[in-house]
């Protein structure tokens, strides 16, 4: 069965409801830990089938914008996501109350109580109404954005289209993609304004309506997290700025060097003077070389991308229309995932294409987990997988970049360290934002620019006024959809250094703690999944340090100038 194959339907509200009460009543009424037990299952064949169809709603729409049934199957879904939150937070409570606790726990685990008690702290039925709200601006966002129309050049691109000009040989070139990208932005600067202005509000008065000073705790219970909290994560950002920033510069300076400029700006955002390496080969090239490569690292990922292939669960190559980006979304009832990109004919395609390839086959790999609230860990342990898979696919980078491979090499792991900074800056300004709820979208610009000054000095946009001004940000789509997310991918990146050295050492122990890893899904919290990784916490003091010391020499082995 192929992806156009899937039965898809839309969801009865009423008859939703309906079979969750039913499914609630008899939990409530439930002389034995197995009838309780059995209603979970119950509750769980339903997720099963409501997370599909709302997953297929939103991805057929991410496909196509413009396509008009699929903007109200996902409107539908939408509308509907938050009447569904508050019947499974009806479940919630109950199954919270529930008097078989031990017996449930010593079915399922303790995870999915503790994900029961956060899932408790986020909802009430008094904020029913602003999340229909949040999710109304959060599509404005994705449809403002993913609607761009630049002329550049002669030709129209969205914003992902731009995307091989900025890496562009040509100086002149690059500056001008960047002026026309930040053009575009400036235009739309005051809307863009307006929803986050709008968005920021909206929270912080869910939060307070739940008994929230602020947003903040209730963002870290919204991602799952149980395990750290803010504190943890502001000591992390500290490292950061202590061990890593001073490293980023030095490249940045050497950067200058190997580009032969007076001046390092912005747009200069290629790594050698010859250009960046692009991969070799039209799109469907690229996956078959993919697919042999996933075939000889394992049995376990040759099956995996057999399967995504042949079932049609990858839709890679940008096209007007189509939503910017890479994610990887998934269908429990029928226990796959999907693959979402956008080649451009950069290296990116190809870094885009393994990481989401390895969240991809984290999913298809825990999809026999007993719940599928399992299916899934929390995000921070979610990107270890597809930042780690980067690095395991390393021996077949030659099949894809040839006589540039040690190139991307360079760039990846350089690239891998730079962007460190830069998610623990978008992190830092969500927290100064969640706390400062009421500053104007001015003073927002402006604390941007401070933090950048912290976390990337070496950052120069000479007279390119959108990002000059602070508004950089707005970019970043993460910001306005899923507030605290980002400094998930560098608490991960700090996991994926250390699978990176792992390999080095010793391919098959690396493998099968990673196998070991994606297996076990969302079974367990993120501090516990990365001791099951044989990990270091990235919160431990020394940690980063000691990762990021030695990526600091493999890249001094490295005579870029003569690349």
């Amino acid at each position: 069965m192929i992806y156009k194959d899937f039965h898809y339907e839309r969801l009865d509200l009423k008859k939703s409801k309906s079979i969750l009460n039913k499914i609630i009543s008899d939990f409530k009424n439930a002389d034995s830990a197995k009838i309780q037990i059995e209603a979970i299952k119950e509750v769980d064949g339903f997720s099963r089938e409501y997370m599909t169809y709302q997953a297929m709603a939103s991805l057929n729409y991410s496909r196509d914008i413009n396509d008009d049934s699929a903007k109200n199957e996902k409107d539908y879904y939408d509308s509907i996501s938050p009447d569904m939150r508050e019947i499974y937070n009806r479940f919630d409570k109950v199954l919270h109350q529930s008097k078989f606790k031990s017996e449930i726990i010593d079915m399922f685990g303790d995870t999915f109580l503790n994900q029961i008690e956060i899932n408790l702290k986020t909802f009430d039925s008094k904020i029913k109404g602003m999340l229909k709200e949040e999710i109304e601006l959060k599509n404005e966002y994705t449809e403002l954005t993913a609607g761009a129309k630049i002329e550049f050049e002669g030709k129209e691109y969205n914003l992902a289209g731009l995307g091989p000009f900025h890496s562009n040989v040509n100086r002149s070139v690059r500056k001008e993609s960047y002026e026309a990208r930040f053009s575009w932005f400036k235009s739309n600067e005051d809307e863009l304004d307006n929803i986050y202005d709008k968005l920021v509000n909206l929270r912080h008065k869910i939060a307070v309506t739940l008994g929230y000073k602020n947003f903040i705790e209730l963002g870290y219970f919204r991602m799952g997290r149980s395990d750290y909290g803010p504190k943890e994560v502001a000591n992390f950002r500290k490292q950061i700025v202590e061990h890593v920033v001073p490293i980023v510069s030095r490249l940045s300076e050497q950067k200058k060097e190997i580009l032969d400029l007076e001046h390092l700006y912005f747009y200069d955002s290629i790594n050698f003077k010859d250009g960046d390496p692009t991969p070799k080969g039209t799109p469907e090239q690229l996956v078959a070389e993919a697919r042999t490569m996933y075939r000889e690292l394992s049995p376990e990922t040759g099956e995996f991308f057999d399967v995504m292939i042949d079932e049609d669960l990858m839709d890679v190559v940008n096209r007007a229309g189509k939503r910017p980006g890479g994610f990887c979304t998934s269908f429990p009832k029928y226990k796959r995932p999907y693959i979402f990109s956008n080649f451009n004919g950069t290296d990116h395609d190809i870094t885009v294409l393994t990481h989401e390839a390895g969240h991809a086959f984290q999913n298809y790999s825990s999809s026999d987990q007993p719940l599928v609230n399992y299916h899934w860990p929390t995000m921070e342990a979610a990107e270890i997988h597809s930042m780690s898979m980067e690095f395991f696919t390393w021996p077949w980078m030659k099949n894809f970049f040839k006589e540039d491979t040690e190139k991307f090499k360079y760039k990846h792991i350089s690239g891998s360290l730079s962007f460190l900074p830069y998610g623990a800056c978008v992190d830092d300004f969500q927290h100064w934002v969640y706390e400062n709820h009421d500053a104007s979208p001015k003073e927002r610009k402006q604390k941007w620019l401070e933090l950048e000054n912290i976390y990337m000095p070496h950052r120069n946009y000479e007279d390119m006024i959108f990002a000059k001004d602070g508004g950089i940000w707005q970019g970043q789509l993460h910001i306005y959809q899923m507030p605290f997310y980002y400094i998930d991918y560098t608490l991960a990146q700090t996991c994926a250094f250390q699978f990176w050295i792992k390999n080095e050492v010793d391919k098959k122990a690396a493998w099968n703690d990673y196998l070991r890893l994606c297996r076990a899904g969302g079974s367990l919290s993120f501090t516990k999944l990365v001791e099951l990784a044989k990990l270091k916490s990235p919160f431990k003091d020394g940690c980063l340090e000691e990762v990021v010391d030695y990526v600091k020499k493999w890249l001094e082995t490295f005579d870029v100038k003569n690349m």
